[in-house]
């Protein structure tokens, strides 16, 4: 058999096998109805029962804001907060772990408890932390600390008098001598010439009266006598006067130089190295910084110096400052 004849051979196979297999398809198709039969729905208008408490109860969860609430270990002083989602911090000091957020914890930087060291995060793992000052308000955390105020609120900071310096006393001396007494009513005062006053004056006063300079004013006087150095019984008359500028009394005696020291603070101010005061004991001063609060110098020793100072309405507080 040759090519061509073999070619028409399969030719005939093929076509006898398509015919068939499309006769079996229209079989199988013509039955299909036969085999699956479509029903008819049934309307049914029946609703279940909602279950309408279940659905308020969770409309109700839905609605109602959710609140984390960290939860707690430990009881008393030792009560820690074990948060969810936030790494505790645990630092290394002195070869022992310290739990920071447990209060009960060792202090890392005292005597600063670590809860207040991170409710204001300020860099507890520097060793130098209380000495820093990250509010730029002059005062280093440990001072904030100890007022109790805030360390990265530069309007919330200690007094300003804590940054006071007193650097020395400085003494003037006004200088009185109970020289006569022309009649029952009037006394002779002498001002003796000092560095402040070098002029000598005389005064003619009686009880009551100021003096013309307006330093010092006659309150009273006592008739007495009193042996002198020759043996002879002599008028000691002790006149008391009121030094004005400090309110000290003062007793002169006859014919005795009387001298009456006004102290000055020389005060400087940490904050503000161009400030130099010098302060008459009852004076008061102000800081350029704080223009609002008075300050008054009630006190001048060798060593220190008992100032007071008030800012508007609040209470007037004293405080000692020592000398550097």
């Amino acid at each position: 058999m040759n090519d061509k004849a073999w070619d028409k051979l399969v030719l005939l196979a093929v076509s006898v096998l398509v015919i068939g297999l499309s006769v079996l398809f229209g079989m199988n198709a013509s039955a299909f109805g036969e085999r699956f039969g479509i029903e008819r729905g049934r309307p049914n208008n029946e609703l279940p029962e909602t279950l309408a408490a279940r659905a308020a109860g969770a409309t109700a969860f839905v609605e109602k804001t959710q609140t984390w609430v960290t939860p707690t270990k430990g009881e008393g002083a030792k009560l820690k907060q074990v948060p969810l989602f936030v790494s505790v911090p645990i630092v290394e000091a002195g070869g022992r772990l310290i739990d920071m957020s447990d209060p009960g914890a060792p202090q890392l930087r005292p005597p600063v408890t670590n809860a207040w060291l991170m409710s204001n995060n300020l860099d507890y793992l520097n060793s130098g932390v209380l000495s820093q000052d990250p509010d730029g308000d002059g005062f280093t955390n440990l001072a904030e600390w100890e007022a109790k105020t805030d360390p990265i609120d530069p309007k919330s900071r200690p007094p300003y008098a804590g940054k006071l310096i007193f650097k020395s006393r400085q003494q003037q001396d006004y200088t009185l001598r109970f020289s006569a007494r022309p009649d029952a009513e009037r006394f002779q005062i002498m001002r003796i010439p000092s560095a402040k006053w070098p002029q000598r004056d005389s005064f003619m006063m009686k009880v009551g009266e100021v003096s013309k300079d307006q330093q010092f004013r006659i309150d009273s006087f006592e008739e007495k006598r009193a042996v002198n150095n020759v043996g002879i019984a002599a008028d000691a008359t002790e006149v008391t006067v009121t030094y004005l500028p400090t309110q000290e009394k003062v007793i002169l005696v006859k014919s005795v130089d009387t001298i009456i020291p006004t102290y000055f603070a020389e005060m400087g101010f940490e904050l503000d190295a161009q400030f130099q005061e010098f302060v008459k004991e009852g004076e008061t001063f102000n800081l350029t910084k704080d223009p609002d609060t008075k300050y008054r110098v009630i006190k001048v020793d060798e060593d220190s110096v008992t100032i007071t100072y008030q800012s508007g309405a609040e209470q007037e507080q004293t405080v000692e400052i020592k000398k550097n």
